[in-house]
């Protein structure tokens, strides 16, 4: 074969190709997914706590949703009631259950918390799918989570007035919407829609704080093209995703899709009546990037409130690569911002 020869509009044309597609693929690969590995090789531990199972908080269209709650070996400071935090489960909206807090660093968490007097009350949600849960309806079930929990509190033994709210990934979003919209949004139950869903504080720990950042929404169609050619797969699992979410297909409804998720973009809503937050994230992250939980960072710290972050500079989604070391700091960090914001309550 003879020399080719390339003009330098074709080299330049080749050269924006390549370019770009290295742009897409990196791009794309950083999407969010249900299907972000986080498996964990920490030694499970066998010891359990006393609970109350399976217990129903609310029905909707016939579907039972329960949380399970995890007492701790005595009360903090010898109080009467135990206080509480809420652990909203992660999955990607999508999949998982309030299970998954016996599972990775969580289980290590939960027995710090309740060798400490704390109760761990972990809720199941509607997951969202291509039908009628989406977002929204999630945020709702979690409001009517902490409302039950401050109605019936007493006789499970908890402090219904000292009640933070824990949310991993996916959960720490959901954590976050329901810890800084007001009560006139995203209303649930009739039952309990004249009880407060207030919380006294939040812990998050790598949750998505901008979707429309997590999910590349604003992909031009040159590029969105382009991606489909480099890493359809990514593509696609992310439009599927984006539905599930949604509940709108972002091919054909760009826009709406664009604005329900600066609606369910958590650092929308920050101002300065926000609670107290503690935010943890892992920087090797590449499900959710350091970088959203870092902006929520600044933000509320523009507001006023008070908020603690703590950059674990190995750690990866789900702190799935973590040590034991490391998930008893994380842990014990956990434990401390609760106690904090324990004795600020108790002091008022």
């Amino acid at each position: 074969m003879g020399n080719i020869s390339l003009s330098q509009r074709q080299k330049w044309l080749l050269a924006t190709g390549l370019g770009a597609g290295m742009v897409i693929y990196y791009a794309s690969s950083k999407l969010g997914s249900a299907y972000a590995s986080t498996a964990s090789s920490l030694p499970k531990l066998g010891e359990d706590y006393p609970a109350y199972k399976n217990v129903v908080y609310k029905t909707v269209d016939g579907t039972r949703l329960h949380l399970d709650i995890y007492l701790p070996e005595k009360p903090y400071a010898e109080a009467r009631l135990a206080p509480v935090l809420l652990f909203i489960h992660g999955g990607s909206w999508v999949e998982a259950s309030k299970n998954n807090i016996k599972r990775t660093f969580r289980q290590y968490v939960l027995r710090t918390l309740n060798r400490n007097g704390f109760a761990v009350v972990s809720v199941d949600y509607r997951l969202a799918n291509n039908g009628m849960s989406h977002i929204q309806h999630q945020i709702a079930d979690c409001k009517d989570a902490v409302r039950w929990v401050r109605f019936h509190g007493k006789e499970y033994g908890l402090d219904a007035g000292n009640i933070g709210i824990w949310g991993a990934s996916a959960g720490g979003q959901l954590a976050m919407m329901t810890a800084y919209t007001g009560e006139e949004r995203y209303k649930g139950s009739p039952e309990l829609s004249n009880i407060p869903a207030k919380v006294k504080y939040v812990v998050d720990t790598y949750g998505p704080t901008d979707l429309n950042t997590l999910f590349r929404t604003d992909l031009n169609p040159f590029m969105t093209a382009f991606a489909k050619l480099c890493v359809r797969k990514v593509i696609m699992k992310r439009n599927r995703q984006l539905k599930c979410v949604t509940g709108f297909d972002v091919e054909t409804q760009k826009k709406r899709v664009m604005m329900l998720c600066r609606e369910f973009s958590p650092i929308n809503y920050v101002s300065k009546d926000c609670c107290p937050t503690l935010i943890m994230h892992g920087a090797a992250d590449t499900t959710v990037k350091i970088d959203q939980s870092l902006k929520m960072f600044v933000e509320l710290r523009k507001c006023g409130v008070e908020a603690k972050m703590m950059r674990f500079k190995r750690l990866r989604h789900s702190f799935c690569n973590a040590s034991v070391a490391e998930v008893y700091e994380v842990a014990n960090r956990i434990l401390s911002f609760c106690k904090s914001q324990y004795k600020t309550v108790c002091d008022k």
